[in-house]
């Protein structure tokens, strides 16, 4: 049986992300997989990066982040970009989380960045202006969280979706989304 964690990374905890998510959970569900979840708005932790003298014990929302990361197989995120950019909360989420030195002490023989054997999705929301760049560079925002972050601590294969901007859940394109989302959680890409 495969194991899921879906990262909810909508500060806003928006309906359409929601929606979104639904769509993939159903899907992974429909092929007998677990799922867990990560609503990063709902977690108390400092975003900040430490400084290399000052490490600090981690939050006990990023330590019940990190176990469900740990038993997943799959890791997906759901992820809005506003004003070509991610909010800091999450930027600082993955920093912390992904990044050992800065929650952990990094010669701590418990303590692996390493998450062989995983694979991820990354789904950007994109907002008006960065649907119209992306549209001309073909470039979003989650590569830094794909290449800087999962692929250096070994999750392969990461695949990305971005979806423009939704207007309304009820038009022609956020239904091709849905059935999309539905078929990648039932294939677990």
């Amino acid at each position: 049986m495969r194991q899921v964690v879906i990262i909810n990374a909508d500060i806003n905890k928006g309906e359409t992300t929601q929606s979104l998510i639904d769509a993939y959970r159903n899907g992974a569900e429909s092929a007998d997989a677990q799922v867990k979840d990560i609503v990063i708005a709902d977690l108390k932790f400092n975003p900040n990066k430490q400084l290399p003298n000052r490490i600090e014990e981690p939050e006990p929302d990023l330590i019940d982040a990190l176990a469900k990361l740990k038993w997943a197989s799959h890791i997906v995120v759901f992820c809005p970009v506003f004003k070509e950019s991610i909010n800091f909360k999450i930027k600082g989420f993955f920093d912390r989380i992904f990044l050992p030195d800065q929650v952990f002490v990094v010669n701590q023989p418990n303590f692996s960045n390493d998450f062989r054997g995983r694979s991820a999705r990354i789904v950007s929301i994109l907002d008006e202006d960065a649907w119209n760049d992306w549209q001309t560079t073909q470039k979003a925002t989650y590569l830094t969280i794909k290449r800087s972050l999962l692929e250096k601590c070994h999750i392969q294969p990461v695949h990305t979706s971005a979806i423009g901007h939704l207007y309304s859940l009820e038009n022609e394109y956020a239904q091709k989304w849905l059935k999309k989302l539905y078929s990648f959680g039932s294939k677990l890409l």
